[in-house]
């Protein structure tokens, strides 16, 4: 069998759900995207902020005697120990642990490399000694240089580091005892750790993501429901109507809106079914009183050979009244043709205006009688 189509509900969710997908999607890559900008955003403002106030906290004339250590003595572990490299490194550190830079240390520009690290927060295999020298990229060593010339905090992309990998680089200026620029406090964040703060963020926004997206969904299919629901029922209801059957619409629970649609279309179905029930009645009556006037010059022939006609059934039938008034008229016609017969008629009662429980009896020619009966 042929179904009459997609139900409304089925549509309806076909229409929604992929929309919501899609914008879902949509906005998923969009905060990616714009979480991403927000994380990177944060360390660089984590490397300014390291970068600067390393800078500032650092006494300019311990910071001068340990460079002039570097510069002669490179490499020195005694140096190291000196109360002048603690006061200023424990501070580093602590600003390291707490803010979680990678690398933190201050450098000079000079030497057989690029730059000479001074002072280095780093512990442990990672540490760089005093004096020890190292090679940047082009771009990091230039926006070092104009940290130097400007008095300006210079903020690298991310770049490849040889010995140290991807890195994100913040230099301050670092002023002397006379207040110029020697040196810059230089802060590094490991791409890694963007990754990872990026991977963890982005999975909590996925989790979150994929909650709205099935609270959207079941929010959505519940309206659906409320919605095409009474939409299906009144469409069942209207091809019932059309194909014929026009009994009510029952009713059911239905938004205002559908209600006032179900309402319109009952009303509609109350005028078709009146007129379609006139309609058929006037035909009805037309036909039935057409073929039954066939029907009684028919029966006028076995009429004449009856010996009486009793008239029985109720008075408001169509048939029984048509023939009765066949029967009627035919002996009408043989009383007009007897003048005894027109005597007694004259005596007793016109056969057609018997009324409902009368007898009538008409003797005709050759001897027999024929009984009228009102009808029961």
């Amino acid at each position: 069998m042929r179904r009459d189509g997609l139900p409304i509900q089925t549509m309806l969710l076909r229409l929604f759900l992929p929309a919501v997908a899609i914008v879902a999607i949509g906005l998923g890559l969009l905060a990616y995207d714009r979480l991403y900008d927000a994380i990177l955003d944060g360390f660089d403002r984590k490397l300014i902020t390291s970068s600067a106030l390393t800078g500032a906290l650092i006494d300019g004339r311990d910071h001068d005697r340990l460079i002039a250590i570097a510069r002669t003595e490179p490499k020195s572990f005694e140096a190291e120990e000196s109360p002048e490299y603690l006061r200023a490194v424990l501070p580093m550190r602590r600003i390291r642990e707490k803010l979680g830079i990678t690398y933190l240390y201050t450098q000079i520009l000079g030497g057989s490399k690029d730059i000479i690290y001074v002072l280095d927060a780093s512990t442990g295999d990672e540490h760089s000694n005093i004096g020890a020298e190292d090679d940047l990229p082009l771009e990091t060593l230039a926006g070092i240089r104009r940290a130097q010339a400007t008095g300006a905090i210079y903020l690298s992309p991310i770049e490849f580091q040889e010995q140290w990998g991807l890195l994100k680089t913040a230099a301050a200026p670092l002023r002397d005892a006379n207040g110029r620029i020697v040196a810059t406090a230089g802060a590094d964040v490991n791409v890694s750790i963007i990754r990872v703060a990026t991977q963890n963020a982005l999975f909590a926004s996925v989790v979150i993501g994929m909650a709205s997206l099935l609270a959207c969904a079941l929010v959505i299919l519940l309206m659906v429901r409320r919605m095409a629901q009474p939409l299906d029922r009144l469409r069942q209801e209207a091809l019932r109507i059309a194909g014929g059957d026009h009994r009510p619409i029952p009713d059911f629970p239905a938004p205002r809106d559908i209600g006032v649609l179900k309402d319109a279309l009952t009303r509609s179905t109350s005028e078709l079914t009146g007129k379609l029930a006139s309609e058929r009645e006037t035909v009805s009556k037309r036909a039935l009183e057409t073929g039954l006037a066939g029907l009684c010059e028919a029966l006028s022939n076995v009429i004449e050979r009856c010996d009486a006609i009793e008239f029985t059934g109720a008075a408001d039938d169509a048939l029984d009244t048509l023939l009765r008034r066949a029967g009627v008229a035919h002996v009408a016609r043989r009383i007009a043709a007897d003048a005894g017969l027109a005597d007694l008629v004259q005596r007793e009662s016109a056969p057609m205006m018997l009324a409902a429980g009368e007898t009538a009896t008409v003797r005709l020619d050759d001897g027999r009688r024929i009984t009228l009966r009102g009808g029961a």
